[in-house]
């Protein structure tokens, strides 16, 4: 399910009729009205045919990819729940004990009268004309995030390779470590006032791992001789860079609104 995440590949002819194919699988991912809750499926296309959700690529509607809510965040985690997240509200705040349940079974888009005219979500209408989503990083934070990716990939395929050797739970606490990273990572792209937050929280993991792992770093060492520092003098850094953008890439602005709401309370 990894292939067809493309546009390099067109259509695929006798396949696009059995296949989820790149095509079908870029209407699934478009916000065109022609293209929303169409192809489902995730190996075999007929599921759609039988179930009346399949739609074919059209020449004339070029798939625009995204949700139809826009999310002002590069965070995954954000992305991910913030939709669940709205339908929840959504049932808990309407009135309606049908809507309650109804609204689990609904169409995209779809959201209690009640709830929607007290407090209406913005959408995109139009998908060849809306603002997308950017956080205006200088060129010293892209090019400090394409480093933290390049890094966070590299631990990752460390994972990948040494699966066995590390061994579970300790793979859970990997995995746990990659979670921060990412948040921290894209918390920071987003100019988020906890990117700090985040960014400690990840320092103070891997100085646990490394005290857990009586010196060494999920047996990096048996790989890279002195790995386990070198993961550490990595993570301070990026700390202390986190800082220093935390205090010159967020806004001043920004900054006196948090002071003035900490004095409210």
């Amino acid at each position: 399910q990894f292939w067809y995440h493309t546009r390099l590949i067109d259509k695929m002819g006798f396949f696009e009729y059995v296949l989820v194919t790149p095509s079908h699988h870029r209407v699934h991912h478009a916000i065109n009205p022609e293209y929303i809750d169409k192809n489902y499926s995730q190996i075999f296309i007929i599921w759609d045919k039988l179930f009346g959700t399949f739609q074919p690529e059209l020449k004339e509607v070029p798939a625009v990819y995204g949700v139809k809510r826009p999310l002002q965040t590069w965070n995954p985690f954000l992305i991910n729940y913030k939709h669940i997240w709205l339908i929840m509200k959504d049932a808990w705040q309407t009135k309606s004990i049908r809507n309650k349940l109804k609204i689990w079974f609904m169409p995209t888009g779809w959201r209690p009268e009640d709830v929607a005219a007290k407090s209406p979500v913005a959408t995109i209408d139009d998908v060849y004309g809306f603002e997308k989503f950017d956080s205006h990083l200088s060129k010293p934070l892209l090019t400090w995030s394409w480093i933290q990716l390049w890094v966070l990939l590299a631990l990752t395929m460390y994972l990948f390779m040494r699966f066995a050797e590390i061994g579970f739970p300790a793979v859970m606490l990997y995995g746990f470590f990659l979670f921060i990273s990412v948040f921290s990572m894209t918390s920071l792209m987003d100019k988020a006032r906890y990117a700090w937050i985040a960014e400690s929280i990840r320092f103070l993991y891997v100085i646990a791992t490394l005290i857990i792992g009586k010196g060494d770093w999920f047996r990096i060492s048996e790989v890279l001789p002195g790995g386990a520092y070198i993961v550490v003098l990595f993570s301070f850094i990026s700390l202390m860079v986190t800082v220093y953008f935390h205090y010159s890439e967020i806004p001043a602005m920004r900054r006196i609104n948090i002071s003035s709401k900490k004095t409210a309370y």
